[in-house]
C-alpha cells in the first residue's frame, strides 16, 4: 500500500548554513509534490492530444532496416514521474534476435541525464552537473518486467510461420484485430488530460433542458407514437445522465449538442409527414404559428452548430435555439383546451395533454376503479367509513352523452390514495368523476396529511349526474414523490368518486 510522504518545506533563518545537500532536498520537496499531483490527477499512460502522443509508427530505412518511430509526448508512470520525449526517437527491429512466434514491446521509461558539467580545475571538490534532464527512454522488450514505472506504447505480435524472415512489420489497420506482425495499440494506457470546466450555472441549466427535452417528447409521445419522439427522449436522458453522473468538460458540450439538431429535424419532419398521412383527421400541425418557429429555430440551431467555434456566447445561443424548437413543439401538440366551466363538461376520453388555464398540463396518473390491479398499485382505501360501496354506473353528462363508469360510494370518513409518477414540486391538477345526484357539499382534500384544500361539489341533477370535479395544487407543495391524497366528507356526509385524472404542468 501507498504510504504519504511527510513533506518537509525549507524554512529559512538568519545562520542557516545553506549546501548542496540541502538546496537538493528542496528541489527533491517540489519534484515528489508533482510527482503526487501527477499520480493523483492524471493517472498511468500517455497524455492524449499533446505533440505527437508518442504514436509509434513502423517504417523501413532505403536500406532495408525495419524501424519503429515513436513520436514526441508525454506520459506519467505508476510513481508519477513525467517521462517527456522532446524529439522523435527511432528504434531499429533486428529480427534475428527472435525466437518465433514471439510478442515484443515499445515501452518507454523514466530517464534523468546529467547536463552541463561545471569544472573546477584548481578544486575537483566543487565541481559537478549542474542540471538534470528529465528524459524518457524508448526501448523493445519481450517482457514488461516492471509494469510500474514502465509505459507500454505498442506491442507486435511476430510470427514467421513461413520460416523466410520477417520482412515487414505492417501499421495498425484495424484496431480491434491488428493480426500477425502489424503494430498493436490496444493495450496503451492512457492518462486523464485536463480540460476546460462547465460552470455550475450552465450544468444546472442543461440538466433542465434535457429534462425539459424529456418531458415534451414523452407527453408528444403519448399522443403520437413517432419513432422520432421516442429517439429525441433517449438522446435527452441520456445526456442528462452523462451530465449527472459522469460530468463533461466544456469541449465535449458541443458532442452532446449536436445531435439535437437531427433529432429536432427528424421530430419536425415526421410530424408533417404524419400529418399528411392522416390529412382525414384534420389536425393542420404544419399551419400552427408554434410550428413554424419550431422549424425556423431548428434550422437556425443547425447553422450554430456548423459554425460552431468554441465560444460560450455560441452555446448560449445553440442552447436557446434548441429550447424554442421545444416549445414550439409542445405548443403544436396540444390536444384540447379547456377552463375551469368546460372542465367539469367532458365527457370524452381525457385526453394525454391538456391546455387548462393557458397552462400545458400533460396527464401522469389515472386511478381506475374497476381495476384491482390499479386500485392497490396506488393504495386505495377507506378510513373510518360507514357501508363503503362498488357500482357500476351509467350517467348522463349535461352535453347528453352518455358514460359508464364504476364508482366507490361511501359515508363519513374518508378515502385516500397514492399518487404516482409525480413530479415534486410541479403544479399538479386532479380532477376526478362524480355523481352530483346529491350535490351541493365540499369535501376535505388532505395532502400529504397536512396540507388541506377544499373541492365543492355545486349544483344537483337527477337527470344529467356526472361531472367533473377538479383541484389545482400549486407550484412547490407536493414534496414526495409518491404523495398520498385524502377525500374526507366528516362524519355523517356522503360521497363518491368514480374514475381520478392527476395531471402536471409540461
Amino acid at each position: 500500500m501507498d504510504e504519504l510522504i511527510k513533506f518537509k518545506r525549507a524554512n529559512f533563518f538568519p545562520g542557516l548554513q545553506v549546501g548542496p545537500n540541502y538546496w537538493n532536498k528542496i528541489e527533491d520537496y517540489h519534484f515528489e509534490k508533482e510527482k503526487l499531483y501527477n499520480k493523483l490527477f492524471h493517472g498511468f499512460g500517455i497524455v492524449p492530444g499533446f505533440l505527437d502522443s508518442l504514436h509509434v509508427q513502423a517504417e523501413k530505412t532505403k536500406g532495408g532496416l525495419i524501424t519503429f518511430i515513436v513520436g514526441r509526448g508525454i506520459c506519467f508512470d505508476g510513481l508519477g514521474n513525467p517521462l517527456f520525449l522532446n524529439e522523435p526517437q527511432v528504434l531499429v527491429f533486428d529480427s534475428k534476435k527472435y525466437t518465433y512466434p514471439t510478442t515484443i514491446y515499445i515501452v518507454v521509461k523514466y530517464n534523468e541525464i546529467m547536463q552541463d558539467f561545471f569544472q573546477n580545475s584548481e578544486n575537483i571538490d566543487l565541481q559537478g552537473y549542474q542540471y538534470k534532464l528529465e528524459t524518457a527512454k524508448v526501448e523493445i522488450v519481450q517482457e514488461i518486467t516492471e509494469p510500474e514505472i514502465t509505459v507500454e506504447l505498442a506491442r507486435v505480435r511476430l510470427d514467421d510461420a513461413e520460416g523466410t524472415g520477417i520482412t515487414a512489420i505492417k501499421n495498425c489497420d484495424d484496431f480491434c484485430d491488428p493480426g500477425i506482425n502489424a503494430l498493436d495499440y490496444r493495450f496503451v494506457p492512457w492518462a486523464i488530460k485536463t480540460k476546460k470546466g462547465v460552470s455550475v450555472y450552465l450544468e444546472n441549466f442543461l440538466i433542465e433542458l434535457f429534462e425539459l427535452t424529456c418531458s415534451v417528447s414523452n407527453s408528444c409521445y403519448e399522443l403520437f407514437p413517432l419513432h422520432s419522439l421516442r429517439n429525441m427522449h433517449t438522446v435527452a436522458m441520456t445526456s442528462k445522465m452523462i451530465i449527472q453522473t459522469a460530468g463533461v468538460y466544456f469541449d465535449d458540450v458541443i458532442h452532446l449538442l449536436s445531435p439535437l439538431f437531427d433529432i429536432d429535424h427528424e421530430v419536425l419532419f415526421e410530424l408533417a409527414e404524419y400529418e399528411k398521412n392522416n390529412e382525414d383527421k384534420n389536425y393542420k400541425f404544419t399551419t400552427k404559428e408554434a410550428y413554424e418557429i419550431a422549424r425556423t429555430s431548428m434550422y437556425a440551431l443547425g447553422d450554430l452548430i456548423k459554425k460552431y467555434s468554441g465560444k460560450y456566447e455560441e452555446v448560449d445561443a445553440i442552447l436557446k435555439a434548441h429550447k424554442a424548437v421545444v416549445e414550439g413543439l409542445k405548443n403544436t401538440i396540444i390536444e384540447k383546451e379547456v377552463n375551469s366551466s368546460d372542465i367539469q363538461f367532458i365527457s370524452y376520453e381525457f385526453p394525454r395533454v391538456l391546455l387548462f388555464e393557458d397552462e400545458k398540463y400533460t396527464l401522469v396518473d389515472t386511478v381506475n376503479m374497476a381495476s384491482q390491479e390499479s386500485l392497490e398499485a396506488h393504495r386505495l382505501s377507506f378510513v373510518n367509513t360507514q357501508h363503503p360501496s362498488t357500482v357500476k354506473d351509467s350517467f348522463y353528462y349535461p352535453d347528453g352523452t352518455l358514460v359508464y363508469d364504476t364508482l366507490k360510494r361511501w359515508i363519513g370518513g374518508s378515502m385516500k390514495f397514492h399518487m404516482k409518477n409525480i413530479i415534486k414540486g410541479r403544479k399538479t391538477l386532479i380532477v376526478r368523476r362524480t355523481d352530483i345526484y346529491q350535490g351541493n357539499y365540499a369535501v376535505e382534500v388532505i395532502l400529504q396529511g397536512k396540507n388541506k384544500f377544499t373541492m365543492n361539489i355545486d349544483g344537483q341533477d337527477s337527470k344529467n349526474r356526472w361531472r367533473n370535479i377538479y383541484l389545482k395544487i400549486n407550484e412547490g407543495e407536493i414534496t414526495e414523490y409518491t404523495p398520498e391524497i385524502e377525500f374526507s366528507i366528516g362524519e355523517k356526509g356522503r360521497d363518491n368518486s368514480g374514475s381520478i385524472w392527476i395531471y402536471q404542468v409540461l
